[in-house]
């Protein structure tokens, strides 16, 4: 059986079912496996989020969702100014104008979340994350490292059992092997041996306008795919996270306020 998974979507509904086609994923002989970020900044996220649930019903046991940050931020509905702020910045607005070109909410759908994404998904090879890995066990790492930091990662130090996680737009699909250096960027079209160690981050900023990429893994392989994305939305957090920051210092608001996550 082969293995399909893709990064984060983001609401490019079109893209992704390009990309299935392009890969000629076969809903019976095939599992499916995505890394979260399903909506927000993107156009098609109602379009999106419907899809995944009609599909996780008619294929229970070869779909598979991971839930990240951006299905985290609406499960957990946070208060502080600080993190609407950050959601209104990557893309909650768009998400809302989707649902509500629908008349539906998103709110409704949080049950559905929580009980269909989990925060990953272990085979025998490999296991999925949607942001990144500290320690080995799975279960040893708390609910932050795995669905919403953006930096260990690229610090290349994690070297346990090959993941493969998404969040960090990055060019191209890159291995991080633990060594504490670079990381590799992967080729795309070519058949090559699973890692066993470290991560490879397939998330290559199809919102951002450039690809959304796929890994097909079968037999101990991989092989990597992609389309070009038809969407470019402007990432809003580098620019303006200083001002979030600024917000926070302002005695009578900092109570109102909790750390900000990096997006």
């Amino acid at each position: 059986m082969r293995t399909i998974i893709i990064g984060d979507i983001h609401g490019c509904y079109r893209e992704f079912i390009s990309l299935l086609k392009k890969v000629e994923y076969r809903k019976k002989k095939d599992r499916l496996i995505l890394l979260g970020d399903l909506m927000d900044r993107g156009p098609l996220s109602y379009e999106m989020l419907q899809w995944a649930i009609r599909w996780k019903e008619e294929n229970p046991d070869t779909f598979f969702l991971i839930r990240g940050n951006h299905e985290l931020m609406l499960v957990k509905q946070r208060r502080e100014i600080d993190q609407r702020l950050i959601w209104r910045l990557v893309g909650k607005g768009a998400s809302i104008r989707s649902f509500s070109r629908h008349k539906d909410r998103m709110k409704r759908y949080i049950p559905w979340i929580v009980e269909n994404m989990p925060i990953y998904h272990e085979e025998d090879d490999y296991r999925c994350v949607h942001a990144s890995v500290e320690y080995e066990n799975l279960e040893d790492n708390d609910e932050e490292r795995l669905v919403e930091d953006h930096n260990y990662a690229k610090r290349n130090e994690y070297a346990g059992k090959i993941t493969i996680i998404g969040h960090t737009p990055l060019p191209d699909p890159t291995h991080y092997d633990g060594s504490g250096g670079e990381g590799i960027p992967l080729p795309y079209h070519e058949w090559h041996p699973l890692p066993e160690h470290g991560t490879i981050c397939i998330d290559t900023g199809c919102v951002f306008g450039h690809r959304l990429t796929a890994m097909i893994i079968e037999d101990g392989q991989y092989y990597l795919d992609y389309v070009e994305s038809g969407v470019c939305i402007e990432n809003k957090v580098p620019k303006y996270i200083k001002y979030i920051w600024r917000l926070r210092s302002i005695p009578i608001i900092r109570r109102f306020c909790s750390m900000p996550k990096v997006i």
